[in-house]
């Protein structure tokens, strides 16, 4: 029995070295030139270090897998999320973590992170007010952060009964500061919800982890009876452990770039021209040497019989460039099509067909990060006391939808002849951008009674009888 609350289950340990091999690629050149080969490992001479080094000066990074993160969180985020909310719970649209940053960018780093390592978590914490009320504030935790979990059946339900989620505060130390080892634990217990924060005692952190602090949450309706904690992930929101959605991108990044080293290395040692002389005897040989030789086409070379001047030049190495080549077309395939723009003409058909299989894997987890702040944004409101309906969606759409008169036309012409409801063309014409989300149906109803057709004229007057308000 482990009484260690640092312990770390298994397949959380199995997967670390996937996680942060994702991270490092999306995170650039500077961190993953260290993954690059030694060459020479048993040469420990200063000339193989300095060559090794310039080895990996010379590597040139294409972070086709960055690109693509970025590339699939803007198709996600180019439409501004949906929060459907009280107005008690509105102040999360600006400051959802309690240190300013709005539940827009929360949820769009957590989408990030779930492209990344296929795994997140969500935390509602309660802050009592002085005075009455209190308020609630979502954090954000990584992948790597979370390292123990387990779940029971609790009244026919498998719900979680402990996380235990790794944290770093940093305290003063002088002008500077220092980390605290520090591990957050959230358990249901009979009575409900509790948390308890655990840090290494002694002066130096060296001693024993101990409790301290005990947190039990008491809203306006009492204790939870649950932990107000969910998982994010690439298939679904419990809490096994998702395969990263980049993962394939990124191994086949890290290929391309050690092909892109060896490629650069060769050009640099074996693409220079190198200009021979055959054909001297010693004494050619020392004249030569003692006079010098300039080499160009002013510099006139005087050679004995016999003698030849040349230029020895390698045959293209194409195996290494053939290598990065097909690594570069399986990253494309694989969705990052922001590493290379197609040159030939698609149609509009071919065009949404190519992006919609490419952005599924980017449907479930933007459906995912969507249920899960949903779920927190339940939590909040649960320890406020609201019982009005929640929601957050994240924009699904990543086709853009376009319009042309014939089809606006076809549109109101279905709705003219009863086989479309008033809401569901306007609905679709908030889609096509042609009516602003923001506006409801209400309130264009109102300023259609309000201004007529805009010309000043009555509702008898309105060409083929036809009124203002019936759009």
């Amino acid at each position: 029995m482990s009484n260690d609350v640092s312990f770390k289950r298994a397949e959380y340990i199995e997967v670390l070295d996937r996680w942060a091999s994702v991270r490092d690629v999306c995170a650039g050149q500077h961190r993953v030139v260290s993954r690059l080969p030694y060459i020479n490992a048993h040469d420990k001479s200063p000339e193989n270090a300095d060559r090794n080094k310039a080895y990996r000066e010379r590597a040139v990074f294409k972070n086709a897998t960055g690109h693509t993160r970025n590339g699939l969180l803007g198709l996600a985020f180019h439409k501004d999320p949906n929060l459907t909310a009280p107005k008690k719970l509105e102040y999360l649209q600006d400051n959802a973590n309690g240190s300013g940053v709005s539940i827009y960018q929360h949820s769009q780093g957590t989408l990030e992170k779930v492209l990344e390592a296929g795994r997140h978590g969500l935390y509602v914490d309660y802050h009592q007010d002085e005075g009455a009320g209190g308020h609630s504030v979502i954090l954000s935790y990584c992948a790597e952060d979370i390292i123990n979990w387990r779940t029971a059946m609790v009244n026919g339900h498998n719900v979680l009964t402990l996380v235990v989620l790794r944290e770093s505060p940093e305290v003063a130390d002088g002008f500077g500061y220092k980390t605290v080892e520090q591990y957050r634990e959230l358990a249901l217990e009979p009575d409900g919800f509790v948390c308890r924060v655990w840090q290494r005692a002694g002066p130096e952190g060296g001693g024993p982890l101990a409790v301290i602090d005990t947190f039990t949450p008491t809203g306006v309706a009492g204790r939870l009876k649950e932990i107000p904690f969910t998982f994010v992930g690439a298939q679904n929101n419990d809490p096994t452990i998702d395969e990263s959605p980049l993962y394939d991108i990124a191994m086949i990044n890290l290929g391309h770039y050690r092909n892109s080293a060896d490629y650069e290395d060769s050009v640099f040692w074996c693409g220079q021209a190198q200009p021979f002389i055959s054909g001297l005897d010693e004494n050619w040989r020392d004249h030569m040497e003692k006079n010098g030789i300039y080499v160009g086409s002013r510099a006139p070379m005087l050679l004995p019989a016999g003698g030849a001047f040349a230029y020895a030049q390698p045959l293209p190495n194409t195996l290494v460039k053939e290598a990065m080549a097909d690594k570069n077309q399986m990253m494309i395939e694989l969705g990052a099509r922001m590493v290379v723009a197609s040159m030939s003409s698609k149609t509009a058909t071919e065009a949404r067909s190519d992006q919609s299989a490419s952005t599924s894997v980017l449907a479930g987890c933007v459906a995912n990060v969507s249920e899960a702040y949903t779920q927190a944004i339940m939590w909040c409101g649960a320890y406020m006391g609201i019982t009005e309906e929640v929601a957050y969606q994240i924009n699904q759409e990543f086709v853009e939808l376009t319009a042309d008169p014939q089809m606006i036309t076809a549109l109101v012409g279905l709705w003219q002849n009863g086989g479309f409801a008033k809401a569901d063309l306007r609905a679709y014409l908030r889609k096509l951008g042609l009516i602003a989300p923001e506006r409801i149906d209400l309130q264009i109803d109102s300023e259609l009674q309000e201004q007529g057709d805009g010309l000043g004229l009555d509702d008898e007057d309105q060409p083929n009888g036809s009124k203002p308000s019936d759009l």
